[in-house]
């Protein structure tokens, strides 16, 4: 008697199959982008069949969702050690907190691209997406208000100076991620030199008046 059970089907213990998923997606995700995550492509990759992948996802947005979640938490926490160990006080942890933003855009453009494009049209359908993104927004606001604190930076509303300092570094992490700059060849040492130009510069437009 001929089986219908894919190859690997049984390989998963319970609990084991949706991270295996998330991790299919995330390969297929930094290869091709968000175009070449396919849900019926996943499901072979686990080895399991299109109905099993349904129990944890529901549709490909849920799916993107979660990985654009793990993205958020990543890059929150890439900044919070960039905080904890940089030394000099808040203005130099903005700095540090700009340069990891776009190393981690250059390490992970798609993935970048993902979190911010239009590819999940409804973040409000994924409260834990929500929440990811308003993490590492509290991240850039804690730097901000410290700043403001010890008198490094300029009196005002933190979340506004927070959305300045973050719009900086996210369009030069954006722009290096599509390979966007014009008469430049991106790489690693020119994101670092960007980087560290545009904090400087972000700095200027903080320093108190």
């Amino acid at each position: 008697m001929t089986s219908d059970k894919q190859p690997g089907r049984d390989r998963y213990h319970h609990g084991d199959l949706k991270p295996a998923l998330r991790a299919a997606a995330s390969d297929r995700l930094d290869r091709g982008g968000a175009a070449a995550v396919s849900l019926r492509e996943i499901a072979q990759a686990a080895g399991v069949s299109h109905a099993a992948l349904y129990r944890h996802y529901s549709d490909r947005e849920a799916l993107l969702a979660d990985l654009a979640e793990d993205g958020f938490r990543t890059l929150a926490a890439l900044n919070r050690e960039a905080i904890a160990t940089t030394r000099g006080g808040p203005a130099r942890q903005l700095k540090a907190c700009g340069r990891a933003y776009v190393a981690f855009g250059a390490r992970e453009p798609h993935l970048l691209q993902l979190m911010f494009g239009p590819e999940i049209k409804d973040w409000h359908a994924h409260p834990r997406l929500v929440a990811a993104g308003n993490e590492l927004a509290s991240v850039f606001e804690g730097v901000i208000r410290d700043g403001q604190a010890g008198g490094e930076l300029r009196a005002g509303d933190y979340r506004d100076l927070s959305l300045f300092a973050w719009s900086l570094v996210h369009g030069l992490a954006l722009l290096l991620a599509a390979d966007r700059i014009p008469g430049t060849r991106v790489d690693s040492a020119f994101g670092e030199r960007a980087a560290r130009r545009c904090t400087d510069l972000s700095l200027v437009g903080l320093a108190p008046r």
